[in-house]
């Protein structure tokens, strides 16, 4: 043990001797980041004593005043303890200022030459009683003056020596003022021996100084190895790749001889570069790459990080990147600090978690992380030699089924043999990948020509459609595939990702088992749905969403018996809003349960001041009927604004048996029980069946416009099925409404067929809340 703390001593005294003169007396901010350290260390140390010796200061001129009264003029003394008193006040408060308060050490830093500075002023001072006063002072008063001298240079030696530039200032100083004292004695072995002791001084503040630079260095290089340390154990990083270091101002400052024997680069090509021109000279990758967009955001915010995969600038390696930020005392970003390991290999072919990193654990095909490095990298190929690239998004048809009626584990096994037949079919021209559930991605690198392109997508379909062997079962699903290809349908992984996604929800529209190519209206499109969204969530918090209310007429009698309640949206730019447009939006949204509820609340509310046993009929869809929220919101609508039950109706459409039957049987008895009428609108339309009308127990069936106006022109078909729906209704004892009558030829009809009620533009157009008439209730109350 005491051989190697005799080691380590005697290291740090080589380090010492080493230090060059200009960097220990140089008043300039070192280069190197644990220069700049040491440094801070220094002055820190220094500003630590400030109270202290400037109270032995103040003391000492206290003293000087108190020894010189007799023999000097006042008013001289006065104005020198002044100025003495006022020097070492505001270095005391500032140094107490840079401890106590960071927002005012970080807004007004010290500096080596700041300090210097004030350090001249403060021993000029004590040169002006050794240079104007000491021959009118008495012989007792001039050896008092003597010994304050030398006092001060030897303290001044001792309590600045962490920063050896303010001390020999200091001591050259008054160094000065005790030569003065010998000359003005005429002795000259005095003088000889100031001259002596000044050197001295100077000699062990030089060594002094240089062996607390050395043991500062040592203490903060130990340190950053403790953190090092630290941050391999952290990214697991112990024996691959190398480190790396940028500074404050994010330059490579450090970086180990393994990781440039990698990079089969020399360090003077590395250091002192930015990041970013050394990582992307022409700023195409981080164009083309979103992990390298990403360890630019988290290298800028200061965000620690770690594994991100960047491809290297001559786009021949790819590299894992970990890293964590240096902080300073103050807690400022001083630099970063990581590690760089080569992946190239590994990520395709290694058997480490970086490749695990990248495969898809079922299916051993690339997932969607590796996914999006091949087609960075496939988009990078293309910019530099016109390659081909494209992506197919293959999403498969019929799976879900498979899961529900055989089970995950028959699926799982199923999207195997699914990516064994993919890599089949796709050959040589393409690399294929799993990105998640039943959706595949295939990354082509071959002709990107249309009919090329269109002939792989079929033969994708016609490989998937045939018959799968899985165990005892044989299993048949399709596939459905978006395809866009770069450069014109996105330059960039994520614009192609998109618009693939884009075109593959076009082809599922069109029909499963077929393909689609992108096009720029599907983006438009897209676009204007997401806006509309991002409207119609501004509209529900604000009054853009309203109702208007269309009335309900006895076809018998003609009178007013109901108001169907219906969203209406102005939009501030565009206008009216048709409801086919917007409803869907709020559904895919999921702010159905929410619209639908304040839909319920504000026709109950409107409702609840109509005359007599007026009815409001209110749309609910198949999303809201699920649970039990329904009921509960309904309840409290009425509760809330004392209208009769029997005086809601709740539309629903055939649409709603299309789920699952029970619960939406559950869901409407739990709404009837409530006292409310069950309304089935636009019957005939689409999913009949007469079962469902007595398990539901309706109390009124609208029949669609559609066969209203068929009926009117004389269709026999629409004369026979509206024949049927009234004979039906007769049967079950419910009402009936006739749906969209516009003229009076087609209400003649409906009474003649036997429709008990009528709704329609020929009785009145939707009109907002504030534009109803005022009934016999309203009236009298503004009377």
């Amino acid at each position: 043990m005491g051989g190697q703390a005799e080691k380590v001593q005697g290291d740090r005294r080589a380090r010492s001797r080493g230090l060059r003169c200009h960097d220990l007396l140089s008043l300039g901010t070192p280069a190197d980041r644990i220069g700049r350290a040491v440094r801070q260390a220094q002055i820190d140390a220094l500003i630590r004593l400030v109270p202290a010796t400037v109270a032995i200061q103040i003391l000492t001129a206290a003293v000087m005043v108190v020894g010189l009264r007799d023999t000097t003029d006042n008013f001289q003394l006065g104005l020198w303890f002044g100025a003495a008193l006022l020097l070492c006040f505001t270095r005391g408060v500032r140094a107490i200022r840079l401890r106590q308060d960071p927002e005012y050490a970080e807004a007004h830093p010290s500096s080596t030459a700041r300090i210097c500075i004030q350090i001249c002023l403060l021993a000029s001072l004590w040169l002006v009683p050794p240079l104007f006063w000491f021959d009118t002072a008495a012989p007792n008063q001039q050896i008092f003056m003597c010994v304050v001298m030398a006092a001060l240079v030897s303290a001044g030696s001792i309590t600045l020596v962490s920063l050896p530039q303010a001390a020999l200032l200091y001591v050259g100083f008054l160094a000065v003022g005790c030569v003065s004292l010998t000359i003005k004695l005429d002795s000259p072995s005095m003088l000889a021996l100031v001259l002596v002791y000044a050197a001295v001084l100077i000699i062990n503040v030089l060594s002094t100084a240089r062996q607390f630079i050395a043991h500062s260095r040592d203490r903060i290089e130990l340190r950053e190895q403790g953190e090092i340390i630290k941050l391999l154990r952290e990214l697991e990083a112990t024996g691959s790749g190398g480190l790396w270091e940028l500074d404050g101002e994010l330059r490579i400052v450090k970086i180990s001889i393994e990781l440039l024997a990698e990079m089969r680069l020399r360090e003077e090509q590395v250091i002192g570069h930015h990041y970013k021109r050394f990582l992307d000279p022409l700023g195409q990758i981080a164009a083309v790459s979103s992990g390298m967009r990403a360890l630019f955001e988290d290298l800028d915010s200061g965000t620690p990080f770690r594994d991100r995969a960047i491809m290297s600038a001559d786009r021949e390696r790819w590299w894992s990147i970990s890293a964590k930020p240096i902080h300073d005392e103050k807690g400022q970003l001083a630099g970063w600090r990581g590690v760089a390991s080569d992946i190239t290999e590994a990520r395709l072919h290694g058997n480490d978690a970086v490749r695990a990193a990248r495969t898809d654990p079922l299916t051993a095909l690339a997932n969607r992380l590796l996914v999006r490095e091949l087609l960075e990298e496939a988009v990078l190929q293309q910019w530099d030699s016109n390659a081909g690239c494209a992506l197919l998004l293959v999403d498969l048809d019929r799976f879900k089924l498979v899961n529900d009626t055989l089970g995950h584990a028959i699926g799982d096994q199923l999207l195997v043999e699914v990516g064994k037949r993919l890599e089949m079919s796709v050959g040589k021209g393409g690399r294929v990948g799993r990105i998640g559930g039943d959706e595949f991605a295939v990354v082509w690198s071959g002709s990107c020509d249309r009919d090329q392109l269109g002939a792989v997508a079929g033969r994708i379909a016609a490989d998937l459609s045939k018959s799968f062997t899985v165990g005892a079962a044989t299993l048949h699903v399709g596939a459905t595939i978006g395809i866009a290809v770069c450069p014109q349908d996105g330059a960039f992984e994520e614009e192609l990702m998109r618009s693939a996604d884009l075109a593959l929800y076009r082809a599922k529209e069109a029909g499963r088992g077929g393909h689609a190519f992108f096009e720029r209206w599907m983006f438009d499109e897209a676009e204007d749905h997401r806006l509309l969204e991002q409207d119609v969530r501004q509209a529900l918090g604000g009054d853009g969403l309203a109702l208007a209310y269309q009335p309900i007429i006895d076809a018998s009698t003609g009178e007013m018996v109901g108001r169907e309640a219906l969203l209406r949206w102005r939009h501030p730019k565009r206008g009216d809003i048709p409801p086919d447009q917007f409803i869907p939006i709020i559904e895919d949204a999921g702010l159905i349960h929410q619209i639908g509820d304040w839909v319920i609340r504000e026709a109950c509310a409107e409702a609840a001041g109509w005359d007599g046993e007026m009815r409001v009929a209110v749309n609910i869809s198949a999303a809201q009927l699920t649970g039990a929220g329904l009921a509960k919101t309904v309840l409290s609508a009425l509760a809330s604004t004392r209208l009769q039950p029997s005086r809601l109706e709740l539309e629903v459409t055939e649409s709603v048996f299309l789920g699952d039957d029970a619960a939406t049987l559950a869901s409407l008895e739990r709404l009837r029980a409530l006292g409310v009428r069950l309304v089935l609108d636009d019957f005939g339309k689409g999913y009949s069946s007469f079962g469902y009308l007595s398990r539901a127990h309706f109390a009124k069936i609208k029949i669609d416009q559609s066969f209203v106006r068929g009926a009117a022109e004389g269709a026999q078909d629409c004369v026979a099925i509206v024949n049927a729906i009234l004979a039906l209704a007769r049967g079950l004892g419910v009402e009936t409404t006739a749906e969209g009558v516009e003229t009076e030829r087609q209400a003649e009809v409906m009474r003649q067929l036997g429709c008990t009620q009528l709704q329609g533009f020929h009785f009145g157009r939707p009109v907002r809340a504030e534009e109803l008439p005022l009934g016999y209730a309203e009236q009298r109350q503004t009377a």
